[in-house]
Order: C-alpha cells, then structure tokens, then sequence
C-alpha cells in the first residue's frame, strides 16, 4: 500500500472544508431567517424585525447571543391569550352584582342591601317576584308594579267601630242581690 500524497490530502481537505463551509453558511443563513421571523412573531414593528435579523447577520455567533437577551419576552400571540384572560377576568369581576350605595357584592335575590340598607329591588305585589326598581309592569305575572318610591297615599283612616248594643233587661228575668238571694 502506498501512502496517499500531498496532493490528495489538500484535495480531501479542501472537500472536508467546502462542506464544512456550506454547513456553516446554511447555519448562519437558517439564524438569521429564524430570527427575522421570532422577532415577526414577537413584534408588529417592521424596523425592529429588520434590526434583529441584521444583527444576527452582522454579528453570527454573538449576534443571536444578543439577540436572545433583547428579545421581547412573549409572543404577540400569547400577549393576546393573556389579555383575553384578564378580560374575561375583568368581566367576570363586574358581572357580579354590587350595590349603588356602598360598592359590595350583593346576592341578585336580595331587596336591600345588608350593609347601607339601600333598596335594590322591589317585589310584585300579585306575584312576589323580585322586579328590578325602574321595572313599571311586572315581566311574570304582567300586572303593574307599585313603584316603592312613588307610592299614593291612600286613606286608610278607619271608622271607629261601632259600640256594641247594650243588653236589654226584661222585667220578668230575675235579678240577684248582692248577698246572693234571688228576687221575683
């Protein structure tokens, strides 16, 4: 066997190289598109998405080392459930009922608030169903509603009763005299 010569290892090195070279060259080309299109995913700012992958082209190895630092930390997509989330939290706190007067969770089953005892609603007077206070006519029953705020005063004056008829003595009834003997 002979020994390969000079000419043949720099012709293999020189195949080991290019390849080597391209792999590095499709690494540094891959990084730089991956970075454009985080910081697309990250960003609405085209400046900021053009700045990013110019760095990582300028700069290969420390360029996306900083790139993964200054980077912002969510996607816009997840900035979008998140704010979803906290709407959907937001809107969950104030569909909860709370009292006009002091500002406190309240029951929808309650008339009056337990803690400043403001009226909240106001029943039916047919039916007894709970009726919300600008309520004129009652959804249930349909009779109107008597507005607790605007109520007529009616006369409820009595007359006195009159007094009871006085029992009549009959001449032939016999009466009793204070030691208890019977007189006819």
């Amino acid at each position: 066997m002979s020994l390969p010569t000079l000419e043949t290892l720099v012709s293999y090195l020189t195949i080991v190289a290019a390849v080597m070279g391209a792999l590095l060259a499709a690494l540094w080309l891959s990084l730089v598109i991956w970075a454009f299109r985080d910081m697309r995913a990250r960003s609405r700012d085209p400046f900021a998405q053009i700045l990013a992958a110019l760095l990582v082209a300028a700069l290969p190895v420390v360029g996306i080392v900083i790139y993964f630092i200054l980077r912002p930390p969510e996607t816009l997509a997840e900035a979008y459930e998140r704010a979803l989330e906290e709407e959907a939290l937001l809107q969950e706190i104030e569909e909860r009922p709370h009292c006009p007067g002091c500002s406190r969770v309240i029951d929808d089953k309650w008339l009056l608030c337990p803690y400043c005892h403001t009226r909240l609603k106001k029943a039916c007077p047919d039916c007894n169903s709970l009726l919300e206070l600008q309520w004129n006519l009652c959804p249930y029953c349909g009779n109107h509603a008597v507005d607790p705020y605007k109520a007529n005063v009616v006369d409820t004056a009595v007359a006195p009763p009159e007094p009871l008829p006085e029992p009549e003595e009959s001449e032939t009834e016999s009466t009793v005299n204070p030691v208890g003997e019977t007189e006819l």
